[in-house]
Formats: structure tokens, C-alpha cells, sequence
């Protein structure tokens, strides 16, 4: 037996005996199963109220108000959320927290009912799978303090996605949408309980033709499928004790003519739903699959314990442009498509206006099939145990889990030669790219006590990570073992001053651990976070404002496909960073008329940072750092402003959305004077109707102005957002 076997065991024997030492074998209070509580983080919306750490819960009633099918748009209505837009429906988010980088969201924990959901959250934490929104019922945004529960990425926060409860009775509906570039979704629910059995069945189809016009002709649209069940049993006694269990099984998958490139600033103003014919051969493919295991028991009114088993297994495949076999760099070329005559013919054969030379590598474009397989498994267990002391109330919640995760890689070149706006392959054996292994395994325990005293919450906790990583690169037949541990402890206090204002304060240390292949010379993310500030509320009115201050004692790039200058996973230290901020965030019920009302919503995010030291790195999105310098991809100002009305059938929203520029690379310089991300103004728009109790009809406008954007420079090229687009939904409920 192993020492890591035998640390498992011995971890696993203490949650037991914390377990079972409190256990009362008498069960005669039958108690309320917290069915909800155990797929959501915070605890619901009243616990929210009184923590002493930061978080923010969308429920079923925000989450209907516009459909948004785009996780994006979603997570746009709360504050310290900073998003990237790439592909225009979210298809793989870039989201960020409180400053941590947007980049394919690998700096934040993401979960789905408590569950790290990501393919593989230690090994390859960049999220190329995301679960559709359509299907959640709630979704949490957790920062700060209130985020040491979660892990493995806790310096910014935490999101939980959380699925539909078990319905009570009978119950189901039928969702239609249809809109603009030929925008489809169909969703099918139906759940019941029947005695101790209850299920429910959700079955979702969407896609769309995509808004942008390829060169050459054909797709730039994508499908997803996605089909889940829940399985539930509750035990009023059994062996003696009330327990829940709940099995939910899921598969969903995607097809998407999606690629990395983009266009020149030239011909972004031109047009920016132009795609170049170099990007014909793109095409995203995936599969996901998931088995989840719930087990919930009430030993006392105390003492509960929650396990959770799962196993996630995702497969995709995106064929797409990866530069020149021997050509300069795609992200090199689009800051300065005019550098040179080799710069200007090469933009000429992405556009397929220039035809390559045979035998010429300079002129041969290499499109990568970056084929990987993912998969996670593991097991949770947690323990809530509330008691009295005096005039304190605690409530202890202690949990352990063993994860192990990993990603094979297989990225394989193939060569084409542009031909008159026709790619044509060159029939050359290119062989494999990349190709490697990496897995880990990973212990995670905390300990979290949450205090009441007459008007305070005090909240105190400790996580423990321990990591174990592996990786193995075939191609030089080298291999890498990599171990990281870390203590990360926090604390905070809320006041309730008066019935209507409270007062928070807090600090953690926050953790992102470096990736399986990042070597030796890469150390782990680590800062200290700081927040402070009030919540204020009374019947018609909730004001929350919150400074953050965030100090890094090393902040770690990660290396991608679209960066030149690195091999894709390679890791660099960023050293000292610091960045700060705050959030306000209000709902406001305006004066009523009759039997109309009038909620105001409003979120805004100030954001600043710098470097605290000077160095040179081949990451390109740092290159040569001044101390001082910004952070790229960070906006300073994120804001929105979102207006209703309501009747006793009908409702009607519009939102304005505002997000500032931000710079490509670290800098301090003058942003125009850079390459940049453009600042934009969107203005969305939702009326929906309830016809009868059974039929809902609505219309929704989303980008009513037509704005238009370079809302990124990466993967390569400038990206715009989403144009105006129609969708008409209805919906039957029984």
C-alpha cells in the first residue's frame, strides 16, 4: 500500500468517525431533506443575505426573463464577472472573476450541482466543455471568503450551475424558440414522484446557421444536443435514519463550423461578419457524458452527510487553421498585416486571393486537427453539524474529496494549398503536432465553522490541496511528475448594524494550481484576497457595494494553441501582481401603478492593475513587462442597467449593457496606441406574454442597435460580437 493510498483511507475513516460520533441512533424528528440546498453552494438566497463573503444567486424567475441560451449574457447581469466573447453564442466561455484572467475560464472553479464539471479541472482546467444553460434552474457566483469551500481554483471564485429539482407532482413542459440566422431550440422536460420515487426527463436540441458569411461559401453555425435524467428515492427510515439518494445520468454533444480566425482590422470595419476562406475546413466536434451519484442522510436535526460519486467523460475534435507550416505567426501577422510583402501575401492566401505556391512551406497552410480525450472521477463527502454554545450558534461543515482526472492529446497536422478560394491538400504526410498524456490526482479537504452571535456572522475556515500530476510527451519521449500542496485559509465577519444595513469584511488566500506538464520552473497561482463593504435592504430594495483588493505573490500565464512563442500548456510566472476594485450591485422595486410594477436592476465593476516587477517572457500575451504595466484582457469598466415592467400576464425588460476597452498585451500605454478591444454599448430586449396558465409567449431582440465590436484580438484575428437577432418562443407548461 502506497503512502497516497493510505492517506485516502485515513481521510476517509476521519469523515466517518466525525460522522457516526455524532450520529443518534433515536430518528424520531422527521426533518425536511434539503433537496435544493444540496445542489446549490451558497445555501439559497437568505443565507446569501447574511454572508460574510460575497455571492450572488440567479434563480429560475432572472434566468427566464430573456432565455439567454449564451452563459455570457447570463452571468452579465451580476457584478465582478468579466467576460470575452469569441464566437458570439458562448459556445466556450472565457469568464473571469474579480480579475483573474477571462481565458477559456481555466482560472475559475466551474461546477454543476456542486460537482466540478470542467473536463479535466486539475490536468487541463481550460473549460472547453460548459453545460447548456438552458437546462439549470439556478446558477451561484461565489468570490472571496465564501469561496474557500470551493476549490481547486479559488483566487477569483467559484460557479455553480444547478439543475432542476425533483418536481413535487406532475409536471413537465414543451419550449419552442425560433430567430434570426436560423436560431432553433426545442427543450422537452417532464418529471413526477410518485411515493418515494421521484424523476424527470429533460431532453434539449439548439443551434444556428451562424452570422457570419464564409469566403468560400458553406456553414459557420453549430447544433447541440443534450438529453438528462434524474432518479430520486427519499427514505423517511431507513435503517434508521432519513436519507435521500439521487442518480442523474447525462450525454450531450456538438457540431460547430467554428474556428480561431479572424480578420484585419481593415476588413473587420468592412465587414465583420466576414470569415476568411482559410477557416472552410473548421469544425468542432464533441461528446460528453456524465454519471452523477447523490446520497444524502439525516443522522440527527444536527448532523447531515452528503456524498457525491461522479464521473465525466468528454471527446471532441476541432479541425481548424493553425497558421503557416512555415509561415509567420497568426497572432504576429494580425497586429501588423502590412509589416512586409511576406505579411501581405500571406493575409492574401487566408482570403484566398492570392493562390500558394506548391513546395512552398511559407505558403502552405497547416490545419490541425487538435483531437483530445478528457475524463474526471471522484467521490465527496460532507458533513453540516450545527450546535449552541452559549449565546453562539455554529454550524461546522467539513468536507473531503478524491479526484483524479486526465487528458490525451493527439493533434495531428494535415497541409493545404489555397487554390483559387479552394483549400486543396498538398498530399504530404505532416504527422503528429502534439502529442501527450497528463492525469492527476488530487486530495481536497476544509473545514469551515460559521458563527452567529446576536448581530454578527463570523465565518472562519481552512483548505488543504494536495496534488499529484503526471505527464508524458511522446514526440521526445519525455516525461514530467509534478507535486503541489497548499493551506489556504480564510476569514470574515458580517454586522447586521440595523434591521435594513450590514457591514462585511474579509480575507482569504487564494490558490490556482499550475497544470500537469507545466515542468519545474512554473509555480502555482497564489494571492491574498481582501474584500469589504454593505449590504443594504428593506422591502422594495437590495444594495450590496464591495471593495476587493487582490495581492499576488505569483501570478501564472498559461501557454495556448493561438500564443506564438510557446508550446501549447507551457506555464510562466507573471511574480507580484495587485488588483483592485469594486462592485455595485442593486435591485430596486420603482413605485408601482394599479397593478403594474417597475424592478430596476443595476450591476457596475471598476477594475484596475499592475505588475509589481519588470521581466521579459516568450508568453505573448505578457512580453516585456514594466512594472506598473496593466493586465490584458481586463476591463475597467463593466456595467449594466436593466428596467422592467410588470402585469398580472405580461412582462416586458430591456438592458443596457456597457463593457469598456481592454488592451491585447500588458501595457500602460495610451490604448490607442495599441492594439485593443473596442469599448460597446448593447441594448437587449425581452416581452412575454402568459396567455393562459399553461401557454407563455415571447420575443426577445438581443443587440437591438446593431452594435458592432472587436470584442477580442485572440484566438487570432479581430472578433466580433453578436449582431441584432430576433427569437420568438413559446412555451406549454402542464
Amino acid at each position: 500500500m502506497n503512502f497516497r493510498t493510505k492517506k485516502m483511507i485515513v481521510a476517509i475513516s476521519a469523515i466517518f468517525a466525525a460522522t457516526t460520533s455524532y450520529a443518534q441512533t433515536d430518528n424520531e424528528l422527521v426533518i425536511a431533506l434539503p433537496k435544493l440546498e444540496e445542489m446549490l453552494v451558497t445555501g439559497g438566497e437568505d443565507n446569501i443575505r447574511t454572508l460574510s463573503g460575497s455571492a450572488h444567486l440567479l434563480d429560475e424567475e432572472s434566468l427566464e426573463q430573456f432565455d439567454f441560451s449564451d452563459l455570457n449574457q447570463v452571468l452579465g447581469t451580476l457584478p465582478g464577472v468579466y467576460i470575452r466573447q469569441e464566437d458570439g453564442y458562448g459556445l466556450r466561455p472565457n469568464i473571469g472573476l474579480r480579475g483573474v484572467t477571462s481565458d477559456r475560464s481555466q482560472k475559475i472553479t466551474l461546477m454543476e450541482d456542486g460537482v466540478l464539471i470542467k473536463p479535466a479541472p486539475y490536468s487541463a482546467p481550460a473549460a472547453y466543455y460548459i453545460p447548456n444553460i438552458s437546462r439549470m434552474s439556478a446558477i451561484e457566483v461565489v468570490k472571496g471568503p465564501a469561496s474557500i469551500k470551493q476549490g481547486p481554483n479559488n483566487v477569483g471564485g467559484a460557479i455553480n450551475l444547478a439543475t432542476q429539482p425533483i418536481p413535487a407532482d406532475e409536471e413537465g413542459f414543451v419550449d419552442i424558440t425560433a430567430g434570426s440566422d436560423g436560431y432553433e431550440k426545442y427543450q422537452v422536460f417532464y418529471g413526477d414522484t410518485v411515493d418515494n420515487f421521484g424523476y424527470w426527463i429533460d431532453a434539449l436540441h439548439y443551434g444556428s446557421d451562424g452570422f457570419k458569411d464564409l469566403d468560400s461559401g458553406g456553414d459557420t453555425g453549430f447544433e447541440r444536443n443534450d438529453i438528462n435524467a434524474k432518479l430520486q428515492w427519499s427514505f423517511d427510515d431507513l435503517f434508521g435514519y432519513q436519507q435521500l439518494i439521487t442518480v442523474k445520468l447525462g450525454y450531450a454533444d456538438e457540431e460547430a463550423d467554428e474556428t480561431y480566425l479572424g480578420l484585419t482590422e481593415e476588413d473587420f470595419n468592412a465587414n465583420p461578419h466576414r470569415r476568411y476562406a482559410a477557416s472552410q475546413l473548421a469544425l468542432f466536434e464533441s461528446e460528453h457524458e456524465q454519471l452523477h451519484l447523490d446520497h444524502i442522510i439525516v443522522f440527527s436535526d444536527e448532523l447531515t452527510l452528503n456524498t457525491k460519486a461522479y464521473w465525466n467523460s468528454f471527446e471532441r475534435s476541432w479541425n481548424k487553421l493553425d497558421g503557416f507550416i512555415d509561415g509567420i505567426a497568426l497572432d504576429e501577422l494580425f497586429e501588423d498585416p502590412d509589416r512586409n510583402a511576406s505579411s501581405i501575401r500571406a493575409i492574401g492566401i487566408l482570403k484566398g486571393e492570392i493562390n500558394s505556391t506548391p513546395g512552398d512551406d511559407q505558403d502552405t497552410l497547416d490545419v490541425t486537427n487538435n483531437d483530445r480525450e478528457y475524463g474526471s472521477y471522484g467521490i465527496q463527502f460532507k458533513t453540516t453539524y450545527t450546535f449552541t454554545q452559549g449565546d453562539f450558534n455554529h454550524e461546522i461543515e467539513s468536507g473531503i474529496r478524491f479526484h483524479h482526472d486526465y487528458i490525451e492529446r493527439d493533434h495531428f497536422t494535415r497541409s493545404y494549398l489555397m487554390a483559387d478560394g479552394i483549400m486543396e491538400s498538398d498530399g504530404i504526410f505532416r504527422g503528429n503536432k502534439t502529442l501527450n498524456e497528463a492525469e492527476s490526482d488530487a486530495i481536497a479537504i476544509y473545514i469551515n465553522d460559521t458563527v452567529t452571535w446576536k448581530d454578527w456572522t463570523f465565518n472562519a475556515g481552512l483548505r488543504y490541496e494536495d496534488i499529484e500530476s503526471e505527464s508524458t510527451n511522446f514526440l521526445n519521449n519525455t516525461s514530467d511528475d509534478k507535486s503541489q500542496s497548499v493551506f489556504a485559509p480564510g476569514a470574515g465577519a458580517f454586522w447586521q448594524f440595523t434591521d435594513q444595513l450590514g457591514f462585511l469584511v474579509g480575507i482569504n488566500k487564494g490558490f490556482s494550481p499550475a497544470g500537469a506538464s507545466s515542468g519545474d520552473d512554473a509555480d502555482p497561482e497564489e494571492a491574498i484576497n481582501y474584500e469589504y463593504g454593505l449590504r443594504y435592504n428593506n422591502e422594495n430594495t437590495r444594495v450590496e457595494l464591495i471593495g476587493f483588493f487582490s495581492d499576488y505573490d505569483n501570478l501564472l500565464g498559461r501557454c495556448r494553441v493561438s500564443d506564438s512563442g510557446c508550446t501549447a500548456g507551457e506555464e510562466f510566472n507573471g511574480d507580484n501582481v495587485e488588483i483592485a476594485g469594486f462592485e455595485l450591485f442593486g435591485e430596486f422595486m420603482l413605485p408601482a401603478k394599479g397593478n403594474l410594477q417597475f424592478p430596476l436592476n443595476i450591476n457596475y465593476t471598476y477594475t484596475e492593475s499592475a505588475f509589481q516587477s519588470s521581466f521579459t517572457s516568450s508568453f505573448s500575451q505578457w512580453g516585456d513587462v514594466i512594472e506598473g504595466d496593466e493586465l490584458p484582457y481586463l476591463p475597467e469598466h463593466v456595467g449594466r442597467i436593466q428596467l422592467g415592467v410588470r402585469a398580472l400576464q405580461w412582462d416586458a425588460y430591456i438592458a443596457v449593457s456597457y463593457q469598456s476597452e481592454m488592451r491585447n498585451e500588458a501595457g500602460r500605454e495610451n490604448m490607442n496606441s495599441v492594439l485593443h478591444t473596442d469599448s460597446y454599448t448593447t441594448v437587449d430586449f425581452s416581452a412575454s406574454w402568459q396567455a393562459t396558465p399553461d401557454w407563455m409567449l415571447q420575443l426577445s431582440v438581443d443587440n437591438v442597435t446593431d452594435e458592432e465590436a472587436i470584442v477580442s484580438w485572440r484566438p487570432f484575428g479581430a472578433r466580433p460580437n453578436k449582431p441584432r437577432s430576433f427569437r420568438a418562443r413559446v412555451k406549454y407548461s402542464f
